[in-house]
């Protein structure tokens, strides 16, 4: 004879079925922690609800958030046709030209970021890696900024209660 398997209910179950039975619509996991007081529910606490059946998944949205990327800083060295080892010099073209005398306006280290505004037109690092293997320009630090992250999450639904005796 079989053992029947007794669903233990937790009180993150019931902050999510209560999260969710007065929803309106279905919510993200962030939603449904904007609605709790000092409970920071994770993503296992709703994989967890959903397999005892107090919740289904309902579909996805994309939000956005702010966090952070890293980037490289670049500092300018110098304007100057640098030689390679056997004395020729580079041949530069006229992106790198226009490169340089901008980079050589602005304060190092500088980002892309600051170095495409300042152009008034994207710059790649693609763009700034020739100057770097010519010795015009240095690659700096890494350092964190500030950026809209943007993805796409699920939303949850309320399908049952927690049975009355649990």
């Amino acid at each position: 004879m079989k053992k029947e398997n007794k669903i233990n209910y937790t009180e993150n179950d019931r902050t999510i079925v209560n999260a969710l039975k007065g929803a309106e619509s279905p919510m993200t996991l962030a939603q449904i922690n904007e609605t709790t007081n000092l409970v920071k529910l994770v993503a296992g606490n709703i994989v967890s609800a959903m397999k005892k059946g107090l919740i289904a998944k309902a579909g996805e949205v994309d939000v956005e958030k702010e966090g952070t990327r890293k980037v490289y800083t670049y500092n300018f060295v110098s304007g100057d046709v640098m030689t390679k080892a056997d004395g020729t010099p580079f041949n530069y073209t006229d992106g790198e030209k226009e490169i340089l005398k901008v980079a050589s306006e602005i304060d190092s280290p500088f980002t892309l970021e600051t170095l495409s505004k300042k152009l008034g037109r994207k710059v790649s690092s693609g763009s700034t890696n020739g100057l770097i293997k010519k010795g015009n320009i240095t690659k700096g630090d890494q350092i964190s900024v500030p950026c809209t992250v943007k993805s796409t999450v699920s939303t949850y639904v309320f399908v049952a209660d927690i049975p009355e005796n649990n």
